[in-house]
C-alpha cells in the first residue's frame, strides 16, 4: 500500500522550491529606504569629542528605517590603515529618507533634506577593523543634518555644551 500523504508533501515541497527558483518580476522591494550608501567626498572634516577638527574622506548613510537615517564621517586614524569615524542618528518626522534602496543598496537621490539628531556616536578601529576602545554615544539634546545641494552638514549639542559637526562635499 502507497503512503499518498507523503508523495503529497513530497510533490508540494518540489513545487514550492521550484516556485522559489523563479525571479518574481514587478515585486515590490519590501524595505526601500533600508541599506546603505558609500561615497568618496571631495571636501569632509568633523569635530570630534575632544573637540578637534578631524579631516574625512568617506561619507555614508544607513537606511534604518524609512524615517531614520544614520549619516556617518570617516576619517584616517592615527596610524596607517585606521580610522575614525562620527556619526549621526537622524529621525525625520515626515518619514522621508534622502535615500532610494534595493536590496540593501542606496542611492543618494534627494537635492535637500533635513532631519532632527537623536544621537551622535564616536569610534576608532586600527588596521584589521577592530574598536580601538570604547564607542562613545550620546543623545543629543538638539540637532539637525541637511542636505543642500551636494553638501551635507550635521550638527548637534551635547548635554554639557559640547557642539559635534561635520561637513562634507559630494
Amino acid at each position: 500500500m502507497i503512503d499518498h500523504s507523503f508523495t503529497l508533501r513530497l510533490s508540494t515541497l518540489l513545487l514550492l522550491s521550484s516556485l522559489l527558483s523563479f525571479p518574481m518580476k514587478g515585486a515590490a522591494d519590501p524595505n526601500p529606504k533600508i541599506g546603505r550608501y558609500q561615497t568618496d567626498t571631495k571636501e569632509c572634516s568633523y569635530t570630534d569629542s575632544t573637540q578637534d577638527s578631524i579631516s574625512c574622506i568617506t561619507l555614508q548613510l544607513k537606511g534604518r528605517s524609512p524615517s531614520v537615517v544614520a549619516v556617518r564621517f570617516i576619517g584616517h586614524g592615527s596610524s596607517k590603515n585606521s580610522r575614525r569615524q562620527l556619526t549621526f542618528v537622524t529621525f525625520t518626522t515626515q518619514g522621508k529618507s534622502p535615500l532610494t534602496c534595493s536590496t540593501g543598496t542606496c542611492r543618494l537621490d534627494a537635492e535637500s533634506w533635513q532631519s532632527t539628531v537623536s544621537s551622535v556616536a564616536e569610534a576608532s578601529f586600527n588596521s584589521n577593523g577592530i574598536a580601538t576602545g570604547l564607542p562613545k554615544a550620546w543623545a543629543a539634546k538638539s540637532g539637525e543634518c541637511s542636505l543642500k545641494g551636494r553638501v551635507l552638514r550635521c550638527s548637534a549639542l551635547h548635554i554639557n555644551g559640547e557642539i559635534y559637526k561635520a561637513e562634507a562635499y559630494i
